[in-house]
């Protein structure tokens, strides 16, 4: 029979139902994956009919390891050695491609891309226990991480899971339950390098509607914008909120916009934003304690080179009062040694381009009432300080 008469008796048994069309494109599975031996078996099985599977060499080795697999998934080479460290992914009409070296301790990906969900995680990624387990696993969601990525013990578990959106970069969210849940039911997008650290990013963008916009080398440490536009909206710029607690509950329901090189250092911008608006120029906030609380209940503004020094800037526009207080401090202002030290926090005030930067040069102004300073003023020690 030549390759005209084939091609045609395919089709018309394909047509009379004789051959089913699942069968067309079966599972490739390559050079010793899945045990070794013919799928399905307790190494590789399918949550249908294995159509468009493509598993690379040295892949799903652990009984296990890649059951109930769904249509069209492709995993790469030596990926997805571990207990149920891919079961279930793409199952229930879902879709899953997951790099070389991925995927490899028990229950990594566990789910990942399930129920009409969507995840593409990179090479040597999601390398941990339960690192990307149900990441885009349910209907409506998307998760993609990038290379380098998602490796520590539940470091990106559950991203973009409910209907959320999540981009992870290259290189980022590395470290214990680093991303847990970033982009759950929201937005959230890490650029390279970002979010490395114990808890770093945990549940960033958690609702409906909250977005978190993080650039790359950002958000580095302990705790490091952990809850952030957890119900609201933060934008973090490259090279920002480094350091212990830094950028913590940054416009958690709020709006915070962190410019790039700012947020630097122990509890730097901590609560900045929870429940109103703070805007921090760039190479600003810099020091142990700067600019926490800022724009807490209020509204802050702070402009470049501004703020820099131990507790710079800390509680301006906090408001406990939450009557909505606005405080706005120029360009390369407030910078020393409690510089600025709770300034404008029940009063709207404003600190002009070039001012208070000396030692608690204006300290707890607008404190108890409404004050301005003007341009290039109050730049000597305790100047302008209502400090008793």
């Amino acid at each position: 029979m030549n390759t005209g008469n084939k091609i045609i008796t395919l089709i018309a048994l394909i047509c009379f139902g004789i051959l089913p069309f699942s069968t067309v494109e079966a599972a490739k599975i390559g050079k010793n994956s899945c045990g070794g031996t013919s799928v399905p078996n307790a190494y590789c099985s399918f949550d249908d009919d294995g159509d468009g599977i493509k598993i690379g060499k040295d892949s799903c080795n652990v009984e296990g390891a890649c059951t109930n697999l769904g249509n069209g998934i492709k995993i790469g080479n030596n990926s997805c050695n571990g207990e149920t460290a891919c079961a279930d992914v793409g199952s229930s009409d879902g879709m899953a491609v997951i790099g070389n070296d991925s995927c490899n301790a028990e229950d990594a990906c566990y789910y990942a891309g399930y129920s009409s969900g969507n995840v593409n995680i990179g090479g040597n990624s999601c390398n941990s226990l339960e690192a990307c387990y149900d990441a885009g696993g349910s209907t409506d969601s998307s998760a993609t991480i990038g290379k380098d990525a998602c490796n520590g013990y539940e470091a990106c578990y559950d991203v973009a899971y409910n209907a959320g959106e999540t981009t992870i970069g290259a290189g980022s969210c590395n470290g214990y339950m680093s991303c847990y849940e970033a982009g759950y039911s929201g937005e959230a997008e890490i650029d390279k390098g970002s979010c490395n650290g114990y808890e770093a990013c945990y549940e960033v963008a958690y609702t409906s509607g909250s977005k978190a916009e993080i650039g790359k080398d950002s958000c580095i440490g302990y705790y490091s914008c952990i809850y952030a536009a957890y119900y609201g909206e933060a934008t973090i710029d490259a090279g920002a909120c480094k350091g212990y607690y830094a950028c913590y509950d940054a416009g958690f329901s709020g709006e915070a916009e962190i410019g790039k090189g700012s947020c630097i250092g122990y509890n730097a911008c901590y609560f900045a934003a929870e429940q109103g608006l703070a805007i921090a120029g760039k190479d600003s906030c810099i020091g142990d304690y700067a600019c926490q609380y800022f724009g807490h209940y209020g509204e802050a503004t702070i402009g470049d080179k501004s703020c820099n020094g131990y507790n710079a800037c800390h509680d301006i526009a906090y408001d406990g009062s939450t009557t909505g207080v606005t405080t706005e401090i120029g360009k390369q202002s407030c910078n020393g040694y409690y510089a600025c030290y709770q300034a404008g926090e029940d009063y709207s005030s404003s600190i002009g381009q070039g001012s208070c930067n000396n030692y608690e040069s204006c300290y707890e102004v607008g404190v108890s009432s409404e004050e301005d300073i003007d341009k290039k003023e109050c730049n000597e020690p305790q100047e302008c300080s209502n400090k008793i």
